[in-house]
């Protein structure tokens, strides 16, 4: 039976040193995401889904599963609290409740173990980080592709208000677009561009 995590001073013996750094720091939240990806065969073909359903421990599944779900609101998100008073808490058991459940074999803990977080242990699960992770790349890329789509909307702005102001010239010349567009955006990030702006942007490009 692996060794159970019941409190925080159990925690406190364990080397900080010596513990994996997660792989995400603080302030590493996903905020707007209300769903993570749920690997059902996984799940189904676990060691922990076949040893507590054999003994039918459904309600040691429903805790794993509702301490997957409370991680992703933690911060950083994927990790819990190595203090068991407050797991107990987030799932709205009293600690001898919950205590209870941990002495149960496979406890709702499977899987999780101890971690660095700056200088915090916490508490991490492999594949859920591996699911945070996922869920994390998909987003900067999604985030990567707006910005993309938002500076090509810009630079098509900014040419076509370039030709209306008689620089038809260099509205064709695109490395010349993007170096006006980081300009405004370096002076005016949060004011309109208008033509008054354009014109002293084109300015400043010619005096370099």
């Amino acid at each position: 039976m692996r060794p159970l995590l019941t409190s925080s001073a159990a925690l406190r013996a364990v080397d900080a040193d010596e513990l994996e750094e997660y792989p995400f720091p603080r302030g590493t939240r996903l905020e707007s995401h209300s769903y993570f990806q749920f690997h059902y065969d996984r799940w189904l073909e676990s060691d922990f889904y076949t040893r507590t359903a054999r003994k039918g421990d459904w309600d040691v599944q429903g805790l794993a599963v509702a301490i997957w779900c409370k991680a992703r609101k933690q911060d950083p998100v994927g990790t819990m609290p190595s203090d068991q008073s407050l797991i107990a808490d987030l799932l709205g058991l009293s600690l001898q409740t919950w205590e209870g459940f941990l002495r149960r074999d496979p406890s709702p803990l499977y899987g999780w173990r101890p971690c660095r977080v700056g200088s915090e242990v916490r508490l991490m699960h492999g594949v859920v980080t591996e699911v945070v992770a996922a869920a994390i790349g998909s987003r900067n890329k999604n985030a990567d592709r707006a910005a993309a789509d938002r500076e090509r909307k810009a630079l098509t702005r900014l040419r076509r208000a370039l030709k209306d102001l008689g620089f038809e010239a260099v509205a064709e010349q695109t490395q010349y677009v993007v170096r006006l567009n980081a300009w405004l955006d370096a002076h005016y990030p949060e004011g309109n561009r208008t033509p008054s702006r354009i014109v002293e942007g084109v300015e400043a490009l010619v005096r370099r």
